[in-house]
């Protein structure tokens, strides 16, 4: 595919990515040609995925999604939240949450826990990115970004004892766009920040509203493109198993074998993994014993969890389990494996439109909980990250289940971890669905087995 090809799947030729409005985003002189192919045909987000993802996608006869649909769909998507509970507009700290409204990553992993960049959205007014400085290229391949401004930190590694000078500069910065563009509304969603940020705020005279919810709720219905960039996510997911499935072998370590899943993911344009699920043998009961220097053997299980977010920023949320070498499953890997592969086949005929969360909750199969250990729900939302709906056990309801309603375009996994409390190995699974008009469709539809993996 050639770059022309790439750029049309974002939606706009190179020509169009030039007149964006760069000159309108970047502080620095737009016309120095290195800004300017950094914030245009030089940015990643425009270069794309490139090879070998695009040629794989091509095999599997996937389309490139419409980036600049995707971004436009997603923006509507949050005015309709912030305008259903009546706010001005919503400030965004949460790096998977800036994503979704400007399509702009920046630092990602490091952002969760220095927040120096921030977001902005007008119910009826600007999108504004507030970055780290030197940084305001990074957004100007969005056109729906009107505005990029240098954001006030106010966290104690950058502001030290000047926390609340800071945060009170930052508040009144966003209490004025609240005066400008509120129409007399002072009601604000913010989803996370510090305290110091939140009493600034307050102070400034804005209400505040816990805006976590109204991201979530946008971020549950993926739109037609979405999906098509979460297929090419959960294809590049594929290969990276197939790959890992083939250097699995006696003698290596968890490490090294989670090391190929990494390596195969990020080269195509993968942006990293939530967690580092991987164990073999003993360690695979119970679960959640991360990937260690522990040597995997013949005959082991080898289970994952790959909370991969992927291409386009969309994740694919899978679980395998295999035997290492050409050993056959003893008794017991069989039975935990048959009883992992019927909770995964029981469960996942519940995910139909009109299904609601206590139903899922209350007419899953699981084996009995009294014998065997269980992953930590049933099934969950997935879509740039883990989201909302969180499906609880039935024992679990009463304390912390909730209630909703699938809808067609919500994208849920279907989990399942069985280990026995008497002691042996465990298995992990999980198969990401989208649902449907009708029912749902299988996203990660892949052999199961111990033994081999393939597509099914």
């Amino acid at each position: 595919m050639n770059h022309y090809s790439i750029l049309k799947g974002l939606g706009c030729v190179a020509e169009e990515i030039r007149l964006m409005g760069a000159h309108n985003k970047i502080s620095e002189d737009p016309n120095d040609p290195l800004i300017r192919k950094a914030s245009t045909t030089g940015h990643r987000m425009v270069l794309g995925p490139g090879e070998p993802a695009l040629s794989e996608w091509a095999e599997a006869k996937l389309s490139l999604p419409d980036e600049k649909a995707m971004m436009e769909y997603r923006v509507k998507r949050i005015r309709s939240e912030l305008e259903k509970a009546d706010l001005a507009g919503m400030l965004l700290f949460d790096p998977m949450n800036q994503m979704y409204a400007t399509y702009s990553p920046n630092m990602q992993l490091w952002i969760t826990h220095n927040p120096s960049r921030y977001v902005f959205l007008a119910t009826d007014g600007p999108l504004i990115q507030f970055d780290y400085p030197n940084c305001e290229f990074l957004s100007a391949h969005n056109h729906l970004v009107d505005e990029v401004r240098p954001a006030t930190t106010f966290f104690y590694f950058v502001a030290g004892d000047r926390v609340e000078e800071q945060a009170q500069k930052f508040a009144l910065e966003i209490a004025d766009l609240i005066k400008t563009h509120g129409g007399g509304n002072r009601r604000l969603a913010v989803d996370v920040t510090t305290i110091a940020g939140n009493q600034a705020l307050q102070q400034a005279g804005l209400d505040l509203v816990e805006g976590t919810q109204i991201m979530e709720s946008a971020r549950m219905i993926k739109s037609h493109d979405e999906i098509t960039a979460m297929r090419c996510s959960v294809e590049t997911t594929r290969v990276a198993c197939q790959k890992t499935f083939e250097a699995m072998e006696s003698g290596i370590t968890e490490n090294q074998l989670w090391a190929v899943m990494w390596s195969e993911m990020l080269s195509r344009h993968g942006e990293w993994m939530e967690c580092r699920l991987l164990s073999a043998g003993e360690r695979t009961n119970p679960w959640f014993q991360e990937s260690s220097s522990n040597i995997i053997n013949e005959g082991d299980l080898v289970a994952f969890d790959t909370d991969f977010v992927g291409p386009y920023s969309m994740m694919t949320d899978i679980s395998r389990t295999w035997i290492c070498g050409g050993a056959k499953p003893n008794k017991q890997q069989n039975e935990v494996h048959s009883l992992a592969v019927e909770q995964m086949h029981k469960n996942m005929e519940l995910l139909t439109p009109g299904t609601t969360f206590y139903e899922l909750t209350h007419n899953s199969w699981t084996p009995p909980v009294e014998d065997y250990r269980h992953y930590s729900c049933l099934f969950h939302g997935v879509g740039q990250c883990d989201e909302y709906p969180d499906i609880v056990f039935p024992e679990a309801w009463e304390e912390s289940g909730y209630d909703g309603v699938l809808m067609p375009g919500m994208v849920l996994t279907v989990e399942a971890y069985v280990g026995s409390r008497s002691g042996g190995q465990g298995v992990k699974l999980e198969d990401q669905v989208l649902i449907t008009e009708n029912g749902y469709e299988n996203l990660s539809a892949w052999t199961l087995d111990l033994e081999k993996f393939e597509r099914l």
